[in-house]
Parts: C-alpha cells; structure tokens; sequence
C-alpha cells in the first residue's frame, strides 16, 4: 500500500511540474520628475523578474540622479533584489528595490567600486490612468556620521514607463 501511495505522489509531483509556467516580467522607466520645491529626479531603470516555479531571478540596470547644494549626485543600480507590479481600477504601481552606489559629483563609474558609497534603494512608479504619474525615490546607505539618505516624492513631467509581462509554458 505505501508504494502506490508513493507513485501516486510522485505521479502527482510530475504532473505539476510538467504544467509549472515560467512568469517573467519586463519594467522599463526612463524621464524625469519634480517636487512641489521644483527639485528634479532625472531616472532610468530596465528591469526583468523571471518566476521559475518559485525560484526568482531579478536582473537590471540604471541611475537616479539628482542636484544637491549645487552638486550632480547619482544612484547606479547595483542589484535588483524584487520589482513587484500591482494594479487598481484607477493605477498601476510598480515598486522595484535593491543596492545601488553613489557617485556623489556626478553618475558612479559602471563597473562595481569599494570606494564608492553602497545602499539600499526603492523606487516606486505610480502610473494613473487618469491624472499625473508620480515617482517616489529613496536610497539610504551607512550608519553614523558616515549615513547618508535622500528621498524624493514628485511628478513626472516626461517620460515613459512600459510593463510587460509574459507566461511560458515549459
């Protein structure tokens, strides 16, 4: 009896393996936004979730820069650590986190530097359908004196944002 018990679970293991579907989901954003202060936050962002039966994946790329005390500073992605994308009758919120390094005259160099200043950041992108899209912005990295935090909270002016995502059956 405990084999075909086993056979059956292991039938059943088989089954929805074979029906497991590969879940993968495209983020792009790339323009500007300003504060109620007028501040601007140039941003571009190419992001990729891939779902294999619960195992994700999370690749990308891209910079939010700001101006600071008359100074350029920048945030290069590092690592995407979850790009989630929810959606309402009235918005699309797309919310993507991970590490970034700050290039605090100017965009840090693309190659991956201890020098640098590294910290965490989420940017969240609320496309409406009807009415202004926004953009909010925080990275913060440290502890101590050497802590440093900027968030943003404003409009996009210009831009564009594109979701895509896509199922692949095996």
């Amino acid at each position: 009896m405990r084999f075909k018990a086993l056979g059956a679970v292991a039938a059943l293991i088989l089954v929805s393996a074979a029906f497991a579907a590969v879940i993968a989901t495209r983020v792009q954003a790339q323009g500007y936004a300003t504060n109620e202060t007028n501040h601007r936050l140039d941003f571009q962002l190419s992001g990729l979730h891939v779902n294999n039966n619960g195992n994700h994946r999370y690749i990308g790329q891209g910079s939010f820069a700001w101006s600071a005390n008359g100074r350029t500073q920048a945030v290069r992605i590092r690592t995407i650590s979850s790009i989630s994308v929810d959606e309402s009758d009235d918005a699309r919120v797309i919310t993507v986190s991970g590490t970034g390094q700050l290039g605090r005259w100017g965009f840090a160099p693309s190659r991956h530097s201890n020098n640098l200043v590294q910290g965490n950041f989420t940017a969240t992108f609320t496309d409406r359908f009807e009415g202004n899209d926004t953009v909010q912005f925080w990275f913060s990295s440290g502890s101590g004196l050497n802590a440093f935090q900027y968030n943003f909270s404003g409009a996009v002016q210009s831009g564009a944002l594109n979701v895509q995502q896509w199922t692949v059956n095996p």
